[in-house]
């Protein structure tokens, strides 16, 4: 049995114990994880079937069609044409539908779920997002391999740019520069829009790689990751040009004791709440509570943010295989800000991180 296979047959399994008529699933990491195939979602309805017994549909667009037969786990089984639309093969899809409960992907186009809704009028639409997030929070051994692989792609990524003078050059230049570094490695591409923020920049934690240029004495903050076989990293390392201000060398050493608290605390069945509270109990003990604005971390996968969110009030118990962003921060607006981030994995002893460069605080020409 492939993975996908064997994924397949674990989502059948939960429609079947929740009592659930179909899961339609549109492109997108949802479509990857149970199909091996995706694109963006655009104008032509693009969709994969999956009933509580039997084979799975794939309605697939004529122009899409040979892609599909070459990259998915499972072929296209209805294809239309442009020139007669969807509706056709949707309905001898549904054909067989027994009624009830139908799981819609949270990412569907309103186009395709609305056409859906017309054809089924007597069904009861529901996210399959709850459904989805059983079956990917656990990551499989050949799923953490890939992030393995993407993690040490940034971890040297990290390592060469650290290594070069970036005084004078912009924000935007260094993002461009850390992509090509990955792509160099053997990345897919970035997982998200590179985050490069200097000197003041520093302090929005979103900030977006801009114009500025980055001047001597600034603070430094990347946030960067990319994809291997679908999957993302994702890492923060916090840079100074220059020799560090006392504040700012005081300030780091708090974050970083932070995030090895909250990593030290992760094990399986602990409350996800209570990471988060590990890290921001440290931060609050210096301090400094009000200048962490953040969550502490994020699930990853697929997704560069998904299941489990490292936050107060999410009570989930944390289980082996599951992969989270750990990454305190401390900001002050209009002066600088800190934060450092690796990507870790629940094991049955406690967390491993599959980010290896150092979390010291680099100081760069």
């Amino acid at each position: 049995m492939s993975h996908f296979e064997e994924r397949l047959s674990r989502a059948q399994g939960l429609l079947v114990a929740e009592g659930v008529g179909l899961l339609v699933i549109s492109p997108g990491a949802n479509m990857r994880y149970l199909a091996g195939f995706t694109d963006e979602a655009g104008e032509r309805a693009l969709l994969f079937f999956v009933p509580p017994e039997g084979e799975p549909a794939f309605l697939v667009p004529e122009l899409y069609a040979a892609q599909v037969e070459k990259r998915a786990a499972f072929p296209p089984t209805h294809v239309w044409r442009d020139s007669q639309g969807p509706r056709a093969a949707l309905e001898d899809i549904l054909r067989a539908f027994p009624g009830g409960k139908v799981l819609v992907d949270d990412a569907m186009p309103a186009k395709d779920l609305l056409l859906l809704e017309e054809l089924l009028p007597q069904a009861a639409f529901r996210p399959a997002s709850p459904l989805m997030r059983r079956l990917r929070m656990r990551k499989s051994p050949e799923e953490l391999s890939a992030m393995r692989r993407a993690a040490a792609i940034a971890d040297r990524a990290f390592q060469a740019i650290s290594a070069r003078p970036l005084s004078g050059l912009t924000e935007l230049e260094v993002a461009k520069a850390l992509e090509e570094e990955m792509l160099k490695a053997g990345a897919e591409g970035a997982a998200f829009e590179i985050l490069v923020a200097s000197g003041p920049n520093s302090a929005l934690p979103h900030h977006r790689a801009g114009r500025r240029r980055i001047e001597p004495g600034d603070v430094v903050i990347l946030d960067f990751g990319c994809r291997v076989d679908g999957y993302c990293s994702d890492i923060t390392r916090t840079l100074v040009l220059g020799e560090p201000p006392a504040r700012v060398r005081e300030l780091y050493e708090v974050i970083l004791a932070a995030q090895r608290k909250a990593v030290e605390a992760v094990r399986p069945g602990l409350p996800a709440q209570e990471v988060d509270r590990a890290a921001r109990g440290v931060i609050a003990q210096a301090g400094y509570a009000d200048h962490f604005t953040h969550r502490t971390g994020h699930g990853i996968g697929l997704d560069v943010h998904e299941e489990p969110y490292i936050v107060e009030g999410n009570t989930l118990p944390l289980e082996e295989g599951m992969t989270f962003s750990v990454e305190p921060g401390i900001y002050f607006p209009g002066e600088f800000g800190l934060r450092v981030e690796d990507i870790v994995v629940v094991t049955e002893e406690g967390a491993e991180s599959l980010n290896n460069c150092p979390r010291t605080l680099r100081c760069v020409g």
